[in-house]
C-alpha cells in the first residue's frame, strides 16, 4: 500500500499544488491506515472493505482521538480511495458512506490586556534565541499573523522605517498587504535583526528567511507552538495557548479598541467579512485601520 500512499501524495503536490503541512497530514493519517490494516493481513488497497473502515473509525475512537482528528482522518481516507478509484486501483470506494464525529465548538481562548502585558513584559535573555522569541511574540500579537505565516516570512517581508510588514495577499495576489506594527515590536525586531540573527545564521547565503532557529534553519511550525508554551508558562498563564490564540486575541482586542469588520479584515487577511463577525461587538465603533500599531507603543 505504500506505493499507492506514495502515488496519492505526488498527486495532491503536483496536481493539485496541496501544501507542504497538508501533505504531511494525509501521509501521517494515510500510514496509520495502513499499519492498521497490515495487522489484520490486508496489505493492498483493493482488499479494504466498508466495514474494515468502519472498524479502523472506532479503534480511534478507542483510542480517544479527539472528533477534530478523527475528522481529520477521515478526510484522508476519503480522498484517498477516491482518488484510487478515480484511477482504477479499486472497483467500488469502501469510505463513501464514512461519516464526520458532531464537533462541538468551543470558545477560543481570549488572552486579557494584563495576561498579554505578562506575556510580553516577561525577562528575555539577552542573547540571540531571546532577542528572536521577544521579536516573534512581540509581532505576532501586533499583526494577528498566522503561525503559518511567521515562520514563512522573509526579510525583504519587514519594513522597519515604517514599521510594517508587506505580504501577498493570500500568497497569491500581486497586490500587497500591508500590516503596521507599533513600537514595541518594532524595537523587538530592531534587536533581533540588527544582533540576533546573524548569531543564528549558519550560512551566510541563507535565502532571506527571517525567523531562524538555533540550528540556523527556517523555524518550524513545532518549534514555533513550543516557544508559545514555554514564555506562556513563564509568564504564569495557566492555559492551553496556541498561535491561534496570539492572533484572536489581536483581533478581539482590535475591536474592543474601536476597528471596524473592513480594519480586522484587511489586517488579517480574510477575503470575507462575515468570517470576522466573530470578533465583532455591538458597540464596535469606526476607527483609522491603523490605529492597532499605535497601541503598544
Amino acid at each position: 500500500m505504500d506505493r499507492q500512499i506514495d502515488e496519492f501524495i505526488d498527486y495532491l503536490r503536483d496536481v493539485k499544488k496541496t501544501s507542504n503541512n497538508t501533505l504531511l497530514s494525509y501521509r501521517r493519517d494515510l500510514l496509520r491506515m495502513k499499519n492498521y490494516m497490515n495487522q489484520r493481513g490486508i496489505t493492498e488497497p483493493k482488499e479494504i472493505t466498508e466495514d474494515k473502515i468502519l472498524d479502523y473509525c472506532v479503534s480511534l475512537r478507542e483510542e480517544h482521538f479527539a472528533p477534530s482528528s478523527i475528522s481529520r482522518h477521515n478526510t484522508s481516507i476519503k480522498n484517498f480511495f477516491r482518488y484510487m478509484l478515480e484511477n482504477g486501483n479499486i472497483d467500488e470506494n469502501p469510505a463513501e458512506t464514512l461519516k464526520n464525529p458532531k464537533i462541538e465548538k468551543s470558545e477560543v481562548r481570549v488572552l486579557s490586556t494584563v495576561e498579554i502585558e505578562n506575556l510580553l513584559s516577561q525577562r528575555f535573555t539577552d542573547d540571540a534565541k531571546g532577542k528572536r522569541d521577544k521579536a516573534i511574540l512581540e509581532l505576532m500579537y501586533a499583526t494577528g499573523l498566522k503561525a503559518s505565516e511567521v515562520i514563512g516570512l522573509k526579510l525583504s517581508d519587514v519594513d522597519l522605517r515604517i514599521g510594517c510588514l508587506k505580504l501577498k495577499r493570500n500568497g497569491k495576489s500581486e497586490k500587497e498587504r500591508l500590516i503596521p506594527f507599533g513600537k514595541m515590536a518594532r524595537d523587538a525586531m530592531s534587536s533581533y535583526l540588527l544582533e540576533g540573527r546573524k548569531e543564528l545564521l549558519a550560512d551566510e547565503e541563507d535565502d532571506n528567511t527571517l525567523f531562524l532557529n538555533c540550528n540556523g534553519q527556517p523555524m518550524s511550525r513545532q518549534g514555533l507552538w513550543k516557544l508559545i508554551k514555554v514564555y506562556v508558562k513563564k509568564a504564569g498563564i495557566n492555559s492551553d495557548i496556541t498561535p491561534f490564540t496570539l492572533r484572536h486575541s489581536f483581533a478581539v482586542h482590535l475591536v474592543d479598541n474601536g476597528a471596524d469588520a473592513t480594519s480586522v479584515q484587511e489586517l488579517m487577511g480574510y477575503s470575507d467579512s462575515n468570517t470576522i463577525s466573530r470578533y465583532m461587538g455591538k458597540n464596535t465603533r469606526s476607527k483609522d485601520p491603523y490605529e492597532w500599531a499605535r497601541i503598544r507603543n
